[in-house]
């Protein structure tokens, strides 16, 4: 992520976690910090995996299916601008 995209992943997060009054751990921040970057990579490559997918593949488990949510969110926000 470039700078631009951290301040935005760190805003889009927090507005996030505060719609759905979810809180995050540090270990929430890094999986979600771990799956946007792993999307990212992948679907810039022109990958068809499906965020599920990509999540499973990093180990991410059912508990953590508001985390996969968020990202998604978070990733079409960011990329789209």
């Amino acid at each position: 992520m470039n700078e631009e995209q951290e301040e935005l992943f760190g805003q889009y997060i927090a507005e996030f976690a505060l719609d759905y009054d979810l809180k995050l751990n540090d270990d929430d921040i890094m999986k979600a910090i771990e799956l946007f970057d792993e999307c990212t990579d992948r679907w810039s490559s022109d990958s068809d995996a499906s965020i599920y997918e990509i999540a499973n593949d990093l180990g991410l488990k059912e508990d953590d299916e508001d985390i996969v949510e968020m990202i998604s969110v978070v990733w079409k926000k960011i990329h789209t601008n």
